[in-house]
């Protein structure tokens, strides 16, 4: 049962570790790229405690949150701080932390516009690299985790990284949940036990997609099978509605806003239902790319000329349903 607290938790009981070795306490969009420690050039026992750590949780424990971005933290700009688990607040942790993301494994299966305008493999070297630190660098990290978050970066099924790490880490630690941040091509039956991934292993999946319809997806996904593949996610939503009766766990469906998708909010959120899904939406932002920004694409920006239909759109009664579920920033376009 979830235990509401009166300032966040994530300091105490999280991390996130990015391609660059850099380890951050949350979304590092949110904390203002607050970076606590470098795994390539200390060990984890001195990032998780360093100065920064022990700075960030003293100054969240006195309820002083300047280190963060209260426009772009859904959490804080929600008051949403919650924890599932017994965590003991102080400055300098003794234990593991609980909820570990890696979100550093770049490997993925499409080109999304999203992120990236070309797909991204891992070249040899650095595939074996990282092969290589699964047991005796990642799998320790894990021993007191309850939730592993994996992968923000790439794709966690696309990627070979990341499908034997989930694999390591299935087996190593029985009782450890997984979050599942994807783009819903291979999620399916057959990934899902290839990996001894059954339901009641799963916390959350988390799948962006960006569009309602596959003419929309094309535009968003660099693919000649975009049409292919959008048909092949929504098979794949139809799977995963059924096992989440097996065991029920949440289902979010993220969408991106840009200047090709905007007219189709409401229609997504008709997607996410059909599907028995949480949809969630979130502004076009540059630090998320691994390229240059197509400025023609932020129809969040107030200069844009297509900003006033986007308003329009945000007045639709669906919208307003699902306020909460969008970032911040656009929810002040939300009536």
């Amino acid at each position: 049962m979830r235990k509401l607290n009166n300032f966040c938790p994530n300091p105490f009981q999280c991390i996130e570790i990015h391609k660059t070795g850099a380890v951050y306490t949350c979304c590092p969009n949110w904390n203002k790229f607050y970076e606590i420690g470098n795994i390539f050039e200390h060990t984890f026992d001195e990032v998780w405690n360093s100065p920064a750590a022990v700075e960030f949780r003293t100054r969240i424990m006195n309820n002083d949150y300047s280190l963060c971005d209260g426009q772009t933290c859904f959490y804080l700009q929600n008051k949403m701080f919650y924890t599932d688990f017994e965590t003991n607040y102080k400055p300098v942790m003794e234990e593991y932390p609980l909820i570990i993301k890696f979100a550093y494994d770049f490997e993925c299966n499409i080109a999304c516009k999203i992120c990236r305008d070309k797909m991204y493999v891992s070249p040899e070297d650095k595939l074996n690299l990282l092969n290589s630190k699964i047991d005796s660098f990642f799998l320790p990290l894990l021993k007191s985790a309850k939730i592993l978050i994996i992968n923000a970066a790439g794709d966690p099924f696309g990627s070979r990284h990341s499908r034997l790490i989930i694999q390591k880490a299935a087996e190593t630690y029985p009782s450890l949940q997984f979050d599942f941040h994807t783009n819903g091509i291979n999620c399916n039956k057959q990934t899902l036990e290839n990996l001894n991934i059954t339901a009641d292993r799963i916390n959350q999946i988390k799948i962006s997609i960006h569009a309602a319809t596959a003419k929309t997806y094309s535009k968003i996904i660099n693919s000649p099978e975009s049409l292919k593949l959008f048909d092949r996610i929504l098979d794949n939503l139809a799977f995963l509605k059924e096992f989440r009766k097996i065991h029920p766990f949440p289902l979010f469906l993220n969408f991106v806003v840009t200047s090709e998708n905007y007219k189709e909010i409401p229609a997504f959120i008709d997607m996410a239902e059909k599907y028995n899904a949480d949809p969630h939406f979130w502004e076009f932002r540059q630090e998320n790319c691994a390229y240059p920004m197509e400025e023609n694409l932020y129809v969040c920006n107030d200069n844009h000329p297509l900003h006033n239909e986007l308003i329009k759109i945000m007045q639709n009664e669906k919208i307003k349903r699902y306020k909460e579920n969008f970032s911040p920033i656009l929810q002040k376009l939300i009536p």
